[in-house]
């Protein structure tokens, strides 16, 4: 379909062929909306179940699951909330029809732990009835993408088939085009700094502060978040960090600050609670070395655990 004339441009970019690429995004069900026992779901229950199945993805890659091989998701509601931009009642409210449909099995852990979110194993039943616009698989969306043609030479085919009509064609420069008062107006005023006493946010404050988003410290204790905070800050800033013999660069340390998660940040808790005999002289320090030990040491314990050993070895050997 040929793209109507444009004799009047927005304030605003918009979206090129190129463009597409580029885009981070999250994949929505299609099921949520042409099977009849969820297409009534509410849409913030459907948006909700969205971020939890991405987060499964990646629970399933840190190999976070029970004893049957089943992945758990943690997720508390205030931080869901805080990422869907909405009130947690609301996300509780949609946790709920979720469970009333029986997409998702949540299990309490107890006092001070974050409960542990199941998702159903779901088999879509179709709807005949149902129609939308036509879905892109990976595969064809990426061989669209690279045959797609420049815009330039789209437009060359345009005029070749329009013949007559090519004087239509002749389109203004937008960039020619004088802004209007107003419209000036707002380009200075969104200039203007909005605060110079406040520092701009450096790329080390957006990293430090993934890092904190992934840990999940809402759902802690709030002088227990606060200690975890300060450990894993100091841990970010050190220029190295020395580790018995071995001394890791600040690259390193960060690397490995990024894999933590609530999950572990709890284990550590019970690491430094159980200490009843040990007096420690400086405790930041001791919480700052068993925080960055058991990165590692979760990974291995994993990896040497008699019982996931036993299920993930071949039928014959067990």
């Amino acid at each position: 379909m040929r793209a109507a004339q444009m004799k009047e441009r927005p304030g605003f970019s918009l979206m090129k062929q190129t463009d597409i690429q580029s885009l981070f995004y999250m994949k929505l069900p299609r099921w949520l909306f042409f099977d009849p026992r969820y297409a009534d779901l509410s849409l913030e229950a459907k948006l909700t179940y969205t971020f939890l199945l991405n987060r499964f993805q990646l629970s399933r890659r840190k190999g976070w699951v029970n004893e049957h091989g089943e992945v758990f998701v943690i997720y508390p509601r205030l931080t869901l909330a805080r990422e869907l931009r909405i009130c947690e009642q609301r996300v509780t409210a949609a946790f709920r029809q979720l469970v009333e449909r029986q997409l998702v099995w949540e299990k309490r852990c107890g006092r001070g732990e974050a409960n542990q979110i199941y998702l159903a194993q779901v088999q879509p039943q179709e709807d005949p009835s149902y129609s939308c616009a036509p879905f892109l698989s990976p595969e064809e969306d990426s061989a669209l993408e690279g045959a797609v043609a420049e815009p330039q030479d789209l437009l060359f085919q345009n005029h070749g088939i329009c013949g007559s009509r090519t004087a239509d064609l002749e389109v203004p420069d937008p960039q020619n085009l004088r802004p209007s008062k107003k419209e000036q107006r707002k380009k200075e005023q969104s200039q203007d700094p909005v605060c110079p006493s406040v520092p701009p946010e450096t790329d080390d404050d957006q990293e430090l502060s993934e890092i904190l988003a992934n840990c999940e410290l809402d759902s802690l204790d709030p002088a227990l978040a606060q200690v975890f905070e300060n450990a894993i800050e100091r841990l970010f800033y050190s220029d190295s960090y020395r580790i018995g013999n071995a001394t890791l660069p600040q690259k390193r340390v960060r690397s490995r600050l990024h894999l933590l998660t609530p999950v572990i940040l709890c284990d550590v808790a019970n690491k430094l609670a159980a200490n009843l005999d040990q007096p420690v002289k400086n405790s930041t320090a001791y919480v700052m070395a068993t925080l960055f030990n058991y990165i590692s040491e979760c990974h291995s314990d994993l990896m040497v655990d008699p019982y996931l050993n036993w299920l993930r070895a071949p039928p014959n050997r067990r």
